[in-house]
């Protein structure tokens, strides 16, 4: 016993959506067929051709015409069937054939992946054959109608289509920051050419994610709805997770969708539908110290790229978060201070994809750390705090301890094998400049040579007072006035971080060098425009020099370089 499908005309979806996955091998029949084998000049015949199984082509060639001429079609139309369990389906293409003169005519050879079906002739006479009986009437007089008209269905009243939108959410009740997939479900019985939203869905409440469509279309599934049945198809898979708690609602969605035409004199067309609102309960998380407001399942891991590390170089601190859950909420690392550690802010990266439970990967926060004094620093546990729902509670996930050993007397070298200077200096409150580092120790003076410095010292000292104040003044705070030959010097150094090629920690540190040159020590009780400018521009520098290498620094230090000579010309 055959079954129908709604319609028994079911064709594709969203460009491309099957009613049934291809099989495995192409097993098809070709049938080539013509409502007459004899018709007037004036009359039109009917050509359907006919796949019938799997694996046939999308498109069947038309055969070669003789004495006849297309004027409508191809009409495309599927049939779906159920036989003893078993689906099978048929596609046909019709054609609406016009004779051109009285005599033979031939509907050639139709082949198609191989199969084909055998020519057809057919006889041309004068006349109309098919011009028809005389209108039908009944006793009273009135016309009953053509009999074409009948047989086309012309005058049918005509029916809506029975199709169905559904939105359809996994879940009902949860917690703020759960998943739940929101599934879109066509249900038809008739066959659909385009479907889309009519007007963008409205998610207030939800960070909305989309879920990866199939590969291949799905084939669709039999669903009964108030006593019809129905094929159903899933179009859209979203992923939504709840920001606030409350009753939270997803409004209606209105969607277009186009019929394909199932005749000849059938147009097709569009028609609207829409889905049911729907509602769901979302109750609020628990509150605790350090929760993140994460919700799912994850490990929290840290490390180090290396065990011991010279005097002023730097190290990688690694925190790492992996699991799934709502992970794209988790936008910040830990709070993470060392006593006797300058920790630059952390470079962040993920691997992120999203699937049914949640957003699973993972995502990691690399902190440069430059330890200021020798021994070893103590890294205690970092916590991370998130809510399980499948225990129903907040859980803590601590990293092992990490210790780094500093050893002294061996800083990392600089320019030319300079020791750098730099990652003590907010410690020491002074920035010694680089053309001082390493130079003998001077010879101990006499108390005469030395009373007779001290005054020619104090001489020059208020020498150099009159003409600064005669100049504006020097800013308050600054170590010392760079010389003419300091500051060439430094623009020098700046023109050559900029322009010739070198790594980023060999132009870091002729930035870091010039800035020294041009400015000297800069107190840290220093307020002024000047001090607060040079300051920052060491903090960039020292980022720049001491970061992973996670890409191309080369803009970076480009502007670092303009920034610090535009300052030694305006305060040197």
């Amino acid at each position: 016993m055959s079954q129908r499908l709604g319609g028994a005309r079911v064709r594709r979806l969203l460009a491309g959506l099957l009613l049934l996955a291809p099989a495995a091998r192409a097993e098809f029949t070709l049938r080539s067929e013509v409502d007459a084998h004899k018709l007037g000049v004036q009359d039109q015949l009917q050509l359907t051709l006919t796949v019938e199984g799997s694996g046939a082509p999308d498109e069947i060639p038309l055969p070669t015409l003789v004495n006849l001429d297309v004027v409508a079609g191809p009409f495309q139309s599927t049939q779906v069937s159920i036989i003893n369990g078993r689906m099978s389906q048929s596609r046909s293409y019709s054609y609406v054939l016009q004779p051109r003169s009285v005599g033979k005519a031939e509907v050639g050879v139709a082949r198609t992946g191989g199969q084909s079906a055998p020519a057809i002739a057919i006889e041309v006479v004068a006349g109309r054959l098919r011009q028809g009986e005389p209108q039908r009437q009944d006793p009273l007089g009135r016309d009953l109608g053509d009999p074409l008209e009948e047989l086309f269905g012309r005058r049918r009243p005509a029916e809506a289509p029975r199709l169905l939108m559904e939105a359809q959410p996994s879940r009902t009740q949860l917690k703020v920051g759960e998943p739940l997939v929101l599934t879109y479900w066509l249900y038809t019985q008739v066959s659909v050419g385009d479907l889309q939203f009519k007007e963008a869905p409205q998610y207030s409440g939800f960070w909305v994610e989309d879920l990866e469509r199939p590969t291949t279309p799905p084939s669709g599934e039999p669903a009964t709805v108030e006593g019809n049945s129905y094929r159903r198809f899933p179009l859209v898979k979203k992923l939504l997770f709840p920001t606030r708690a409350g009753k939270l609602t997803i409004p209606a969605t209105p969607f277009r969708i186009g019929i394909v035409r199932q005749g000849f004199f059938d147009s097709g067309g569009v028609v609207e539908r829409a889905t049911k609102p729907v509602t769901v309960e979302v109750e609020p998380l628990p509150e605790a110290p350090g929760f993140s407001g994460a919700v799912g399942r994850f490990r929290a891991t840290a490390s180090l790229d290396r065990e011991a590390v010279p005097l002023g170089e730097a190290a990688t601190l690694r925190f790492r978060v992996e699991g799934t859950g709502n992970l794209k909420w988790i936008d910040r690392g830990p709070s993470l201070a060392l006593p006797g550690v300058k920790v630059f802010p952390p470079q962040s990266k993920s691997d992120l994809r999203t699937t049914p439970q949640g957003i699973a990967g993972w995502r990691t926060w690399e902190f440069v750390v430059v330890p200021e004094t020798s021994g070893v620093v103590e890294i205690q546990p970092l916590a991370f705090s998130y809510f399980d729902p499948a225990e129903g509670r907040i859980v803590t996930s601590e990293t092992a301890p990490l210790a780094l050993r500093v050893e002294g007397g061996s800083a990392a070298a600089g320019l030319a094998g300079a020791p750098l200077a730099s990652a003590v200096a907010r410690a020491t409150g002074a920035l010694p400049l680089r053309s001082d580092l390493g130079k003998p120790a001077a010879k101990v003076l006499s108390s005469r040579a030395l009373l007779a410095l001290t005054g020619v010292a104090l001489l020059l000292h208020v020498g150099l007072w009159g003409l600064n104040r005669l100049r504006g003044g020097v800013a308050r705070g600054v170590g010392r006035t760079a010389s003419s030959r300091s500051i060439r010097n430094a623009l020098r150094d700046l023109e050559r971080a900029a322009r010739e090629p070198m790594s980023k920690e060999q132009a870091a540190s002729l930035v870091e060098k010039a800035l020294d040159e041009a400015f000297g020590a800069i107190e840290d009780a220093d307020e002024s425009e000047r001090a607060r400018l040079v300051r920052a521009l060491l903090d960039d520098v020292r980022f720049v020099r001491y970061a992973p290498q996670l890409g191309d620094y080369s803009d970076k230090l480009k502007d670092l370089a303009a920034r610090a000579a535009e300052a030694v010309r305006r305060w040197s």
